[in-house]
């Protein structure tokens, strides 16, 4: 039987701790559990797929219950408005399904809770969380997802424990997640949009990894890789998904419906929340990093980047960095959106091209937090670009990074 649940396609299990309470040797007392979803908005191709029924296109309204799933096409999209006023965003190419909770039992607590299953066997689902939820489980074949919602009498920097107050307890804060999971590579990516005690972890628990708002942990083939930051902001202007959530989109959430405004707002409490915070600690190491690539000092306590070089009279520009695909990226500025420069980065040869410019030297490198390329024409004029947040590892695909582009004189060494 094992065997054969793991055989199926490699599917992303999102389990919700929903409703709990202290049990008795005889009886516990539960909250109700998910029972339906209402398809609260579709875009495009949406298929309805109804249990042991022929599949059918969704329709507005419609009413999925346990064992039901929707299925999106290309460029479409599917929302999910729960019993419990959670929202869940759908994106394309993706199969959503929800079971039949089990009901599990943690001891020597003594502690019961209904577990309602969501399972998106490819794609990608935004998971909003209003306050009440307990947490949200995210398995596949060779990983585990715990995100659990925090508790004020927990301390903030504390491993969540089995007792009553704190793992168990209904969350106040409300959460949002987004998850992707690629069944045909055995990859899953986590994106934390809301800070809170959010874990990954491998089946067997060997590593374990902590998530703020901003920071994302991909897991592939089983293995757990390391935390990295990654640009909120640029999230938030690059991806449809998280529409409502960010700072100056209050006009977005007043064209929902007055019950999924509620879980929205609620939301949006702590994704500026994060936001903000994120802010802070981009600073804190954005300051750092910039005085060592611009101006910077060497030595055995403060490395130079290889991809790093001093320069004159810099130009700097703040934006977004993404990697598409491959050793090609793109750097969107700030300043002009549509000014997009097109990168080449090769981390394994320590090579860099900028707009198609080679230069006469050209380098790339990783360190620390961060990363860098440059470019040196033969007249001295360079061109950098700094990628902040990585945690000494090669940006990822599709994942937003702040960072900056720098122009100016190569400094002489």
């Amino acid at each position: 039987m094992g065997n054969k649940v793991l055989s199926v396609t490699q599917k992303l299990v999102v389990s919700s701790l929903l409703a709990v309470s202290w049990m008795t040797p005889v009886l516990a007392t539960q909250d109700q559990p998910l029972t339906r979803a209402e398809l609260y908005k579709l875009i495009k191709t949406v298929e309805l797929l109804l249990q042991n029924k022929t599949p059918r296109k969704a329709e507005l309204n419609d009413v999925m219950v346990p064992r039901d799933a929707v299925k999106t096409g290309v460029s479409s999209e599917a929302q999910l408005f729960f019993n419990d006023k959670s929202l869940i965003r759908v994106d394309q190419r993706s199969i959503f399904r929800f079971e039949p909770g089990v009901r599990r039992f943690q001891l020597p607590n003594r502690i019961a809770l209904n577990e309602m299953i969501f399972k998106l066997e490819n794609g990608t689902a935004l998971i909003l969380s209003p306050p009440g939820s307990v947490g949200t489980e995210v398995e596949t074949p060779e990983s585990k997802v715990s995100i659990l919602a925090i508790n004020p009498l927990n301390s903030p920097n504390s491993t969540p424990s089995l007792s009553p107050t704190s793992l168990f307890s209904p969350a106040i804060k409300p959460s949002a997640v987004m998850v992707i999971h690629d069944a045909q590579n055995n990859h899953t990516q986590v994106f934390a949009l809301t800070d809170g005690d959010i874990t990954i972890s491998d089946q067997q628990d060997k590593k374990t990894v902590a998530l703020k708002g901003g920071q994302t942990v991909a897991v592939r083939n089983g293995l757990v890789g390391k935390v990295q930051e990654f640009d909120l902001q640029g999230f938030y202007k690059s991806t449809n998904l998280s529409s409502g959530l960010a700072p100056g989109q209050e006009n977005l959430v007043a064209q929902e419906a007055p019950k999924v405004q509620e879980t929205i707002n609620a939301v949006r409490t702590q994704t500026l929340a994060a936001l903000r915070n994120q802010t802070k600690r981009i600073q804190g190491f954005t300051s750092s990093f910039l005085s060592d690539a611009l101006g910077g000092t060497e030595g055995d306590l403060n490395p130079r980047f290889r991809g790093s070089v001093r320069i004159s009279n810099p130009q700097v520009t703040r934006g977004t960095f993404y990697r598409t695909e491959g050793n090609n990226a793109i750097f969107i500025p700030e300043n002009n959106r549509n000014d997009v420069k097109q990168i080449t980065v090769d981390f394994d040869k320590g090579t860099v091209d900028i707009d198609g410019n080679r230069g006469v030297s050209n380098q790339a490198g990783l360190s620390g937090n961060n990363a860098s390329g440059s470019v040196i024409n033969s007249n001295g004029q360079i061109t950098q670009i700094d990628v902040f947040g990585v945690n000494g590892e090669e940006p990822q695909n599709g994942i937003p990074y702040s960072g900056s582009l720098t122009t100016g004189v190569a400094r002489d060494r």
